[in-house]
């Protein structure tokens, strides 16, 4: 982990190019009227108790420095800031501790360590996205580092150069910050529209997925945890023997991710598919083979429709004969019935695909979607209790 003092170096590198133990720009100033070695706006000097205090400045987002100075630490003028490098690292130390504040005003530090979107929240992240294009406020759900995280790091603003908050938070995510965040009491940790993967830690927490495949993670070995599924749909994952990870409880999540294996809860999606074609082409045992259903639900959850990762699976089964009607037939029919078809049974479905009203793909979903099948695979007891993958 790189240290906090790293992390101020690097911010000062990405904003005015100042380079640690080298050259410093403390007298830098954007076209957008941003000044110093962090460049800050008359804005945030205003709440660091340094400019126009005295209401001199009427417009404090023009960045034009018409405004008084309020004589903080020295500084009178622009150019007393351009000339007091110190001062300038004491100010970016005290704005990351009004920055923090902020943040827990908002509760967005409930966000850290959470995976959103496929981008890691870290708390030296939420700093410098804050730095880049506000904290946000109570009044707007779309502004600044809280529009960001509660879009699940789906909506990410630019500042006016076009940096964007994702930018910052993969630029800045491996620092270590002064600031210490308390997960041991319940959370409700929400993510957006992209794939997020959310994290308990300690207390009894909500965790929420939304759209797209979203994974709670956790910590332990998945024998440590009883999980439940409740009449209303969501499920409930109980660490046992008072374990630090509490029991939480999961909405619109469809896997769970344990330190040994994971179980896939979206019968009703990729995990009913990915089943049910265990069930017709492997054969109903296939359905406790947790490698084949990882492979099934990866294929699924990265976009592959379901036609083609039947196609995928035949030729998995058949190898040199899934282009081989009867083959084809024999395997479903049999995976499906538990014997051989007879022979009109057999030639009526090569029928189907001589003719051409099916492929020998969508054959095989209307083997995958039978009753029968289902019932081999005991798709409901699995809605009840998730399918394991690795």
């Amino acid at each position: 982990m790189n240290t906090y003092q790293n992390f101020v170096d690097a911010l000062g590198f990405r904003e005015s190019s100042s380079i640690p133990g080298g050259a410093q720009h403390y007298d830098a100033e954007n076209p957008f009227g941003f000044i110093g070695k962090y460049q800050f706006g008359e804005a945030a000097l205003f709440d660091l108790g340094y400019y126009g205090i005295d209401g001199s400045d009427g417009n404090l987002f023009r960045n034009d420095w018409t405004g008084n100075w309020s004589g903080k630490n020295g500084i009178n003028s622009k150019q007393d800031y351009f000339d007091h490098g110190v001062v300038q690292e004491i100010i970016i130390r005290d704005w990351h501790e009004i920055l923090w504040r902020r943040i827990q005003f908002l509760e967005l530090e409930k966000f850290e360590g959470q995976t959103l979107n496929g981008q890691l929240i870290t708390a030296s992240g939420m700093l410098a996205v804050a730095h880049l294009i506000g904290a946000g406020s109570r009044s707007s759900d779309t502004a600044g580092l809280k529009g960001y995280l509660l879009s699940g790091a789906v909506l990410s603003p630019e500042d006016a150069n076009g940096t964007s908050a994702n930018d910052y938070m993969e630029l800045f995510a491996s620092f270590e910050t002064p600031f210490t965040i308390d997960h041991g009491f319940a959370e409700r940790i929400e993510g957006g529209s992209g794939k997020d993967y959310l994290t308990g830690f300690g207390g009894n927490d909500t965790l929420i997925g939304n759209a797209a495949i979203d994974t709670a993670v956790y910590s332990d070995q998945s024998s440590n945890y009883e999980i439940n599924k409740l009449a209303n749909g969501r499920w409930t994952v109980n660490h046992l023997a008072d374990g630090t990870d509490g029991m939480d409880t999961l909405i619109d999540i469809e896997r769970i991710a344990f330190s040994d294996s994971s179980l896939a809860l979206d019968l009703d999606g990729n995990a009913g598919i990915t089943a049910k074609l265990l069930g017709a082409v492997f054969g109903q045992a296939s359905i406790s083979n947790k490698q084949l259903a990882g492979t099934g639900l990866r294929f699924l959850d990265n976009g592959v429709s379901y036609e083609t990762l039947t196609q995928l699976a035949l030729d998995a089964a058949l190898g040199n004969n899934a282009t081989d009607r009867n083959a084809v037939v024999n395997l479903l029919y049999e995976n499906v019935t538990g014997f051989p078809p007879s022979a009109a049974d057999e030639a009526h479905f090569v029928g189907l695909l001589d003719s051409g009203e099916h492929t020998i793909a969508s054959i095989g979903i209307l083997a995958a979607e039978t009753a029968l099948n289902q019932n081999n695979i005991d798709l409901i007891g699995l809605s009840q209790t998730g399918l394991e993958f690795f």
